[in-house]
């Protein structure tokens, strides 16, 4: 796997904003996200992410933080600059994702994986083990 063991951890979801027609940035998953992305040392990724259900835990709250849960795993490769990375996807609750190579720019800081297009989207991710 070379440099993608530079990767390979678990990542907590700090942050995912996406950008709007107008150029906002918006926070589909909410202020406080939930997430983790685990990237092991033999090439596999594994991605889920969702809005926290907070204190309101009416049926209205249980089902929207049902609705923004995103799952999907597959192999994991990273180009030579060290610049993206590459899931081609086994599995997804996303239908469109399954049999996809989900391309994913990113920047790594020290435990900071920045993952994203500027003026699309833009996920930040701690690392919480190697």
């Amino acid at each position: 796997m070379g440099k993608s063991t530079q990767i390979a951890g678990t990542w907590r979801l700090v942050t995912y904003e996406t950008w709007n027609a107008e150029g906002e940035i918006t926070e589909p998953l909410g202020t406080s996200p939930v997430g983790f992305a685990v990237f092991d040392d033999t090439g596999h990724a594994f991605i889920q992410l969702a809005r926290r259900l907070g204190q309101d835990k009416s049926a209205e709250a249980i089902d929207a933080a049902a609705h923004s849960f995103v799952a999907y795993f597959g192999t994991l490769t990273i180009n030579e600059e060290h610049t993206e990375l590459t899931v081609a996807v086994d599995a997804s609750n996303l239908p469109r994702y399954v049999g996809t190579r989900q391309v994913r720019p990113f920047k790594l800081t020290d435990d900071t994986l920045v993952l994203g297009v500027p003026g699309q989207y833009r996920a930040t991710l701690h690392r919480v083990s190697a």
